[in-house]
């Protein structure tokens, strides 16, 4: 692996997880109705009746993810058309991108959300942040990936981060955490499998536009058939809700989903996955910036140990790069 296509990867990876740090801000606006009045007053001077929440606005889970994809692989297919991309792919890849990628995708931000109503956000993020864990195991087992030390302290060091970020000041949100442990746990899977597809399936080689295009279309269709059967489907009820979409659907999906795809496909499915622990950090310091949440020693803590998680991963990639040079 050339240095200038390793410095690319880990740029693409630690670039998503910043997208992926900004969208749970959108997506929550979209399910809650809008934006708190102390943010806007803070941000704004005023709170704008258009922007402020309004339970009343507030989308269901299912139908917020179905018209992010769908805004999402229409921005994709104009990409693609607009340069020309060709958009023919094989049936298997046609069938591998549908249930490994949209299907990956989808179960994984809906378990997510499932999660939270039983069990605390923290906990439901550390949990489903024990994907880089599951990665390791598969490609090791099934596709004879070594499991290099510095990897391995890489990946602990950052899990361990993500639970020092996520946990403290979580509350219970419900009465049945078994339930929610067992979503979260099963959204870490889904997005493993997700993210070892981007890795070793038959549509790795494609252009990250063109996948774009199939991933976020089978998403959107999978998302709003479960809105449509589960009753839960409902149309933007404003333009500022719509508008609040269509950014998560450019930052989330159409930015970072290319971004981590190209970075899967350059630095391989473990190290990748050890520098997306970087989303969590990015979330927290959003948070922090546009919601005043304050810095905690043990978040601080948590914050280093990502970072340090990251950089070891870096370095586990520039030693595989060392001993496949002659």
């Amino acid at each position: 692996m050339k240095t200038r296509n390793k410095a690319w990867g880990v740029l693409c990876v630690v670039l998503a997880s910043m997208c992926y740090g900004i969208t749970p801000i959108l997506s929550n606006t979209a399910l809650k109705g809008g934006l708190p009045g102390n943010f806007l007053i803070r941000v704004l001077g005023e709170a704008p009746s258009f922007m402020a929440l309004d339970p009343k606005n507030a989308m269901p889970n299912e139908s917020v993810v179905g018209f992010g994809m769908a805004i999402a692989c229409v921005l994709s297919l104009i990409i693609c058309l607009t340069g020309r991309k060709s958009l023919k792919v094989t049936l298997r890849q046609a069938a591998e991108l549908s249930l490994f990628g949209g299907g990956g995708f989808t179960a994984t931000m809906l378990l997510i959300s499932y999660a939270y109503l039983s069990i605390p956000a923290g906990m439901t993020i550390v949990l489903n942040f024990t994907y880089p864990i599951i990665v390791a195991l598969i490609s090791a087992v099934f596709f004879k990936e070594k499991l290099r030390f510095t990897a391995v302290i890489a990946l602990i060091a950052a899990i361990a981060g993500v639970a020092l970020i996520s946990l403290p000041g979580s509350a219970s949100t419900g009465g049945r955490p078994a339930l929610g442990i067992t979503l979260a746990l099963l959204s870490g899977l889904a997005y493993a499998v997700y993210f070892l597809a981007g890795r070793h399936a038959s549509y790795s080689d494609l252009d990250s536009s063109v996948s774009n295009v199939y991933i976020t279309g089978s998403a959107a269709v999978i998302s709003l058939v479960i809105a449509l059967v589960s009753g839960r489907f409902r149309l933007p009820p404003t333009w500022f809700i719509l508008l609040v979409l269509v950014s998560s659907g450019v930052i989330g999906y159409i930015i970072g989903l290319r971004l981590l795809l190209n970075g899967i496909r350059i630095l391989g499915s473990v190290p990748a996955s050890a520098l997306n622990t970087l989303e969590p950090v990015f979330a927290s310091l959003t948070s922090m910036l546009v919601f005043g949440e304050l810095m905690t020693i043990t978040k601080a803590a948590g914050i280093l140990l990502v970072l340090l998680g990251a950089l070891l991963s870096i370095l586990s990639i520039g030693k595989k790069r060392a001993r496949l040079s002659p």
